[in-house]
């Protein structure tokens, strides 16, 4: 276990291994930051930086929601994200100032495919929420139930796992994610990959007033998705709350 009390394997830490020796021969002037190993983003020339097992709780539990999570920057911006999900053979990615996309391999046999992001569309009419565990949250969660019960949002959900792939959910149209996200800031594996991601796509994250977020350095809660005022809505609701605390 980790100082923080969330859990740590073998694993992740072969994963990161790897990819650092891969990566000095593939590119050796790059540099490495990694969830297992640290680091820090210098800002200048190629730098990688990698969450091995994001979400490490549901791949212990064996549910469907973690993912390995890659980021590259080029002299301190994002320049690539890619989130894999190895339960579901999922793939999406984005490359700055191109489109996002979602990779589908085969899982049965069936051909390897692939789309552009998003997939479907919200409307604030029909808004599905994914709201991202918190142990202080359950005053937002009531009030996104309280609305659903009153039709104002059509579902509301919290299944965990990884916060990536959250976002690449939001990114593929169907949910505007909701994060409690704590005081700390954002290590470059955390959201960088993911928000370049909703970006591409067309959407974007934003802090509770609106506000795009520092993928980077990023401290406190946020909202993504792809329609603006489903996400207004959403961070309406997180934000009275936070306010009248």
């Amino acid at each position: 276990y980790k100082d923080d009390g969330s859990p740590a394997t073998r694993l992740e830490a072969d994963i990161e291994s790897m990819l650092r020796k891969r990566l000095a021969k593939f590119a050796p002037d790059a540099s490495v930051v990694g969830e297992e190993t640290g680091g820090a983003l210098s800002c200048s020339g190629v730098e990688v930086a990698i969450d091995p097992i994001d979400g490490t709780w549901a791949f212990l539990s064996g549910t469907e929601t973690y993912t390995t999570t890659l980021g590259v920057f080029l002299d301190g911006e994002t320049v690539l994200g890619v989130i894999s999900n190895p339960t579901t053979g999922e793939i999406g990615y984005a490359v700055r100032g191109g489109e996002a996309r979602l990779l589908q391999l085969s899982i049965f046999g069936e051909p390897d495919t692939a789309s552009s992001l998003p997939e479907h569309g919200t409307t604030p009419d029909n808004v599905l929420v994914n709201i991202h565990p918190n142990r202080t949250g359950g005053s937002v969660v009531s009030a996104l139930y309280e609305a659903w019960r009153e039709n104002g949002v059509r579902m509301v959900r919290s299944p965990g796992g990884s916060p990536s792939w959250a976002l690449v959910e939001a990114a593929r149209g169907a949910f505007v994610y909701l994060n409690l996200w704590s005081k700390k800031a954002a290590e470059p594996f955390d959201l960088a990959p993911g928000v370049l991601l909703v970006r591409a796509a067309g959407g974007e994250v934003t802090d509770l007033d609106g506000q795009p977020i520092d993928a980077l350095r990023h401290a406190g809660p946020f909202v993504a998705g792809i329609n603006e005022r489903a996400r207004q809505q959403i961070a309406a609701i997180a934000r009275d709350l936070a306010s009248s605390s």
